[in-house]
Formats: structure tokens, sequence, C-alpha cells
């Protein structure tokens, strides 16, 4: 692909391997002055990185340095995205912090679309990823939706939406390598994947912090579906509030640890929701109508009692409806698979 100088310039600036605790300082600086060395190594060298401004600079000038970087991302069939790029994302743009470059993978034109972030913890009740799935394919009748790379919330929301954004903490070259890959592979052809990182950089812990604020600059509003006290959906959160951007999260009953920081979230003036309809109508959007999946007689009756429980346990639904709880057990089972009820554990149900 054909890069203009100035995207050329911002590319190898994020090549760079710079130490992680020189990162963020270094980048800024040189975003702040571009191409004027001098002025920016006597800003890093005030602050102790006298030996990284060197090979930035001598990288920087080096022509063998940049045909290979360029010569890399094409041999991976990575695309680059600058701040210098026409269609870098308006929202991320206008952020305290936004990366110099994203290099990506997949649909490109979706940075182009309305986005929203949904998130969570790995350890999300089985029921929450329920409601998390209806959220997102819900949502993403109007938008992009856009998560992480882990396993629980962040990929019930990416399986379950039309169109899928997900933001690594890696370079490219770690995506066959980590946990989620088949999920991350197959977004990579449907939807996209995008990172600030060049391909060969390794997952590393404080690479997630930064990449949260990602997920959070591109969005116009956030759904934390689930979080404990200390939660990386809690920093995601946070950005998106520092941001301006919508914040949204679901209630948790008393005691449930996955969701004490929902309801924190709540008591600081996050909105809480109980269906997609709480979230769509601050943009000023509807529910697109669905068809409803066609069902027995067996099952509406079965449907209907569990919907005016809220949620109940089998032997209850059974005493309900008066027959055996081994009767309903297949009933349930049809419900659950037309995306009607969930199970909560227990031998419990809930309707959606």
């Amino acid at each position: 692909m054909n890069y203009t100088e100035e995207e050329q310039n911002l590319i190898i600036l994020s090549s760079l391997n710079v130490p992680a605790g020189a990162r963020r300082a270094v980048l800024t600086a040189l975003k702040s002055f571009m191409g004027n060395f001098p002025e920016c190594g006597s800003i890093l060298i005030k602050n102790g990185y006298a030996g990284v401004y060197n090979k930035v600079r001598e990288r920087f000038y080096s022509p063998v340095y940049r045909k290979e970087m360029l010569s890399g991302l094409e041999k991976r069939g990575v695309e680059c995205v600058t701040l210098a790029s026409q269609d870098y994302p308006e929202y991320l743009k206008n952020t305290p912090d936004p990366p110099l470059t994203l290099y990506l993978r997949g649909r490109r034109e979706l940075l182009k679309r309305d986005m929203f972030s949904i998130v969570g913890s790995r350890r999300t009740a089985p029921y929450a990823l329920e409601w998390c799935r209806r959220f997102s394919k819900d949502l993403s009748e109007h938008f992009v939706i856009v998560s992480g790379s882990a396993e629980g919330a962040d990929t019930a929301a990416l399986e379950s939406a039309q169109n899928a954004v997900s933001v690594l903490a890696f370079g490219f070259d770690s995506v066959g390598k980590v946990s989620n890959s088949v999920l991350l592979k197959k977004i990579e052809k449907t939807g996209l994947l995008v990172s600030e990182y060049y391909p060969t950089e390794k997952a590393q812990r404080y690479n997630f912090p930064m990449r949260n604020r990602i997920i959070a600059g591109l969005s116009k509003g956030t759904l934390v579906v689930s979080a404990a006290q200390k939660s990386g959906a809690l920093i995601t959160a946070n950005y998106a509030a520092e941001y301006t951007r919508e914040l949204f999260a679901f209630p948790y009953n008393l005691g449930v640890t996955s969701g004490e920081g929902c309801n924190q979230l709540i008591k600081k003036g996050a909105s809480l929701v109980q269906k997609p309809l709480d979230i769509l109508s601050v943009f000023g959007l509807d529910l697109k109508p669905l068809a409803k999946p066609g069902l027995t007689a067996d099952e509406e009756r079965v449907y209907k009692a569990v919907k005016e429980s809220g949620e109940t346990f089998v032997t209850a639904l059974a005493q309900k409806l008066g027959t055996e709880p081994y009767k309903l057990i297949a009933v349930l089972s049809s419900l659950e698979i037309k995306g009607l009820l969930c199970r909560l554990g227990g031998n419990r149900y809930q309707a959606l």
C-alpha cells in the first residue's frame, strides 16, 4: 500500500521498540515536535531518555530501516491508518492520547462507522453472558461493536455482533498464540482487528490498560456488563467517562462479586440498563423489529410461565404448570436454543 511521507513518518515512529516506561512520553514528545529532532531530543534528555532519543533519531533517518518496516507490513497483509490519514477515526482522534498509528487486518471500512463498545470480565456469570449476547446482537443493528480480545464478556459481545472490531494489546504476530486465537482469526475475515503495536510486539501486561483507552476512544458509548472491584473493564469505563462518552452498566444483586464494579459505576452516574432500548434511546435510535421464532403450544406455555416468574427453578416451574420436572427439560432446551431463555445454573432459568 502507498503511504504519504507524513504517514510513513508516523508508522516508523510507532514501530520503534521504545522501552515501556518511556513509550508514552517519547511518542507524545515526538508527536508534538514532529521532524524537529533537536528540540524533541532536549525534552527527552531532560526526562532521562537520551538513549531512546538517539535510537529514534538513527532509525527514523535510516532508509534501510524504513524499507524493512514497510515491507514487513505488506508481507503480513497489515494496513495502517495514521493520524495523518483521512480515515483515522474522528472519535479516537479527539482524545488526549490517540495512537500515532493503527495497524489493521480486516475490513478497514468499519472505521468509518459509528461504534459502541461492550466490555466485561473473563469471569462473567452465565446469565450475564446471555444478556451480553442479546445486547450485542440488538445494538449491532446500529453500531459496530468494539471490545477487547479476552474470553468471557469480550468474546460474547464479539461473537454476537453483526460487525465486530477487536482491539488487541499486542502485535499481529501473536494472534495465533493467544487463547482466543480462533475467534480473532474469524474476526479478521468478517470484521476488523486493530492494534497500535507493530506486528512483532508481544503481549505485555502493561499494554492492556493502554489498549483500553482505544476501545473507549473509538466508541460513542460503552456498556460494562460485568466488573469486579478491580477489573480491566473499569479502566475502559474510566476512559469513557474521561472522554465524556455515554457510559452504561448492568445492575447486579448484592453479594455478586463480578458485578460490584458495575454497581459502583451506576452509583457514580453510569446509566443502569435493563434492555437494549435503554441504550438506543439515548442516541435517538430504536430497535428494529425482529421476527419472533415460531413456538409450539408447549413452548409458548412454558415461556409465558418463566417470563411471569422472572427466574425460576425447574421444580417450581413444574409445580406451577402441574407437570413433572423431567417433562420440561426438552421444552426448556428448545427455548434456550431459540434465544428466549437462559440457564442460570442450579436448574434455574430466566426469560430473555
